[in-house]
């Protein structure tokens, strides 16, 4: 269709027989949605160039021919609604009103990008506009938007959260516990799958019977629309009324975006060839979205002139052109502060190490109701507390270790999750980062596993990659350990692996006022918390100080005082090594037994001042000898105080085997009151149990080989 020129060539009009405009579009929103799509076509153009001249480091997964559903959707957001996405995510980032020269500069690596360089191309943080993170991760970011949906409603927002996703994370568990758990919370959460065929090089067709991604959502009682991706009014319209729905309460919905990357997977990746075919890319690229939309505004719509189109175009030519510019005068990030943001600073909050006021009386108080008390006295402290859990609600959990939050705080409060550990414990961090403190109950250390990667590559690391703007304060509640029988997969503490990730608190506690002192700390603190808490311990007593205690994070306990040999351990062990002190003692042995409270952070000082006095360790630890407490004391040890040991460092630890049911079996693995003193005389006589005994849970020099 002809244009007809105006005097005045800014002023956008329509030709008197052109179509209706879309409801609740007009010319300037539509134009913007133009500039929007530009925006996000020129950067990545300019990206690509950047990359394959080697200016920015690692990988580079482009946008191109996706950007009608990023700015579709982000049209109806506001700068207080969270979006989660994907490692294709700079389209997502600009869209939801990221600055094209902070973006640059991350994806440069410069201290002036988004996250100063520490997240780069895929890990994009901006808690200012709203961006919890893109996603090295596939479908990662999934639990963090239902999350943060949860967040928004519980706190009374009428607050929204988007979860971009592509189509390769429909085969995800995040995927189908995240659409579950958010139907079942009524969560005002969008889900956008862009499905553009190919989880990177292998086409959705040969993966799953069911293509049709919209389709899934009724499995889930949600509603499921399949929309034109590169259509964005059709995306636009798509994303109204699901925002709408949300935010009147009643709940999320699942978008598919049927779309299309013209690129490879990432930068270097052949376009054409090994998984698709010239043809289908062509075919593909007649339906470019920013060109489509261009021609309608112009031809169909005719609500701007070619001059207005081209002052657009010229307009981001020049902002990302900048961006350029900007991301190379961008200082490097100074290799002095590769340390900072990983723990919150300081790591634990003020109130932990406030004096105990004078005259608090102590009540003997068993474990399960000590810890119920710091919880109930915290949630009645702070009301953006809630607990998700299995069986944690008016039943009062598996060990009644809940019993009565319910009745208490109802349940908005004491929600009862689906069994589906890895979908509510990341949906538990997203909420924590957002308003809210979530504690994420797993009933089993063993159950872990099952939302390993929430906690170890979305919490830990969230502080770190999004360079301090944000934390994820959620408390993560578990039984760890042996007791009665329970086999394999109801047995384990594994407390060790935990503590080998950045930016984990792990606490495993061995007395009632220590286990709700922890708790109380870990509601306040600014980095998730691991709290192991020891299931044979669930039915001892011991004083609990009345009123307002914590107990400090990385401080160990002088749990009897000695001057012949130093035990080290922590949770039950504690016990059993106290024992073994008062039999040691009428052999005229003198043991002093330090309860470490918390492994990381570990407290090698205490340790290292009892041995000066001692001379003699050994390390009692119910986790596996290998890369263990054990080891890593041993080492502390040789570094802190080489020249006062009088004999090699020693450990003790469960046998490294799978735990086994029957009772027989079960007592020759665990560490007991016997081994302990059998192990402290070895070390006092200075004898060393050869390397093999040591592999096999043993106790032996800390310089050992298995």
């Amino acid at each position: 269709m002809a244009i007809r020129q105006t005097a005045d060539a800014t002023a956008p009009r329509r030709l008197r027989n052109a179509p209706p405009l879309p409801d609740g579009l007009d010319a300037p929103r539509m134009l913007q949605l133009y500039r929007q799509m530009v925006l996000l076509r020129r950067f990545e153009l300019a990206a690509q160039v950047a990359c394959r001249s080697g200016e920015t480091p690692g990988f580079l997964h482009l946008y191109i021919g996706e950007e009608a559903t990023a700015v579709g959707v982000c049209a109806h957001l506001r700068v207080s609604d969270w979006v989660t996405s994907t490692h294709r995510g700079h389209g997502h980032a600009l869209a939801k009103g990221m600055s094209p020269n902070v973006l640059m500069a991350e994806l440069y690596g410069k201290r002036d990008g988004c996250c100063g360089g520490r997240g780069g191309t895929m890990h994009l943080y901006d808690r200012t506009i709203g961006l919890f993170g893109t996603n090295g991760l596939v479908g990662g970011g999934i639990p963090s938007a239902v999350g943060a949906a949860i967040s928004a409603k519980f706190r009374g927002t009428d607050g929204v959260a988007v979860a971009f996703f592509g189509d390769g994370a429909t085969n995800h568990a995040t995927f189908h516990e995240g659409l579950n758990f958010a139907g079942a919370r009524r969560a005002p959460v969008i889900f956008v799958c862009e499905n553009n065929l190919y989880a990177t090089a292998t086409a959705l067709s040969d993966v799953t019977l069911n293509p049709e991604i919209a389709s899934r959502a009724a499995a889930y009682g949600i509603p499921g629309v399949a929309v034109d991706g590169n259509d964005v009014v059709a995306v636009w319209n798509a994303m109204r009324e699901a925002t709408d729905r949300a935010r009147r309460g009643e709940g999320p919905t699942l978008i598919e975006s049927k779309t299309y990357r013209t690129v490879g997977h990432h930068e270097g990746d052949p376009v054409i060839g090994i998984y698709r075919t010239q043809e289908e890319v062509d075919a593909w690229a007649k339906r470019c979205p920013v060109a489509n939309f261009r021609r309608q505004l112009v031809e169909d719509y005719a609500v701007v002139t070619m001059q207005e189109i081209e002052a657009v175009e010229a307009e981001i030519d020049r902002i990302v052109k900048e961006s350029v510019e900007f991301a190379r005068r961008s200082p490097e990030p100074d290799p002095a502060t590769a340390h900072l943001h990983v723990y919150a600073d300081p790591v634990n909050p003020a109130d932990a190490f406030a004096p105990v006021p004078a005259g608090v009386t102590e009540t003997e108080t068993s474990w399960l109701d000590a810890v119920r008390d710091g919880i109930a006295e915290e949630m009645r402290r702070n009301p953006n507390i809630i607990y998700f859990g299995e069986g944690t609600g008016e039943r009062g959990g598996t060990f009644a270790h809940t019993k009565g939050l319910y009745q208490e705080f109802g349940r908005d409060r004491m929600v009862d999750t689906p069994i589906s550990e890895l979908g509510f414990t990341g949906a538990s961090l997203g909420a924590s980062a957002t308003g809210v403190r979530c504690i994420a109950d797993l009933m089993f250390a063993d159950f872990l596993f099952e939302a390993a990667g929430q906690i170890a590559l979305q919490g830990a690391k969230l502080r770190y990659m999004s360079n301090g703007q944000m934390g994820a304060p959620v408390v993560i509640r578990v039984g760890a350990g042996a007791v009665r029988s329970a086999g394999p997969h109801h047995s384990g503490t594994y407390h060790p692996v935990w503590a080998h990730i950045p930016g984990l608190i792990v606490c495993l506690p061995s007395t009632p006022a220590d286990a709700k002192g922890l708790m109380k700390t870990a509601l306040r603190a600014g980095d998730p918390v691991l709290m192991l808490e020891t299931k044979a311990l669930f039915a001892s007593k011991g004083p609990v100080p009345d009123g307002d205690v914590l107990t400090p994070f990385g401080v160990a306990r002088i749990a009897r005082e000695g001057t012949d040999l130093t035990i080290v351990s922590a949770g039950q062990l504690v016990h059993k090594a106290l024992e073994a002190a008062e039999l040691l003692e009428r052999e005229g042995v003198s043991c002093e037994v330090i309860d470490l409270r918390t492994i990381q952070p570990l407290d090698v000082e205490t340790v290292a001042s009892s041995v000066r006095k001692t001379h003699r360790l050994l390390v009692v630890d119910e986790a596996y000898s290998l890369y263990g407490v054990g080891a890593e004391l041993g080492q502390a040890m040789n570094e802190l105080a080489f020249d006062h040991l009088d004999a090699p460092v020693a450990r003790l630890h469960t046998r490294p085997m799978t735990h086994p049911f029957a009772p027989a079996l079960e007592r020759a693995m665990l560490v007991d009151v016997e081994a302990i003193a059998a192990a402290a005389r070895d070390v006092l006589e200075g004898r060393s149990r050869p390397a093999e005994r040591l592999a096999a849970g043993g106790v032996g020099p800390a310089q050992a080989r298995p």
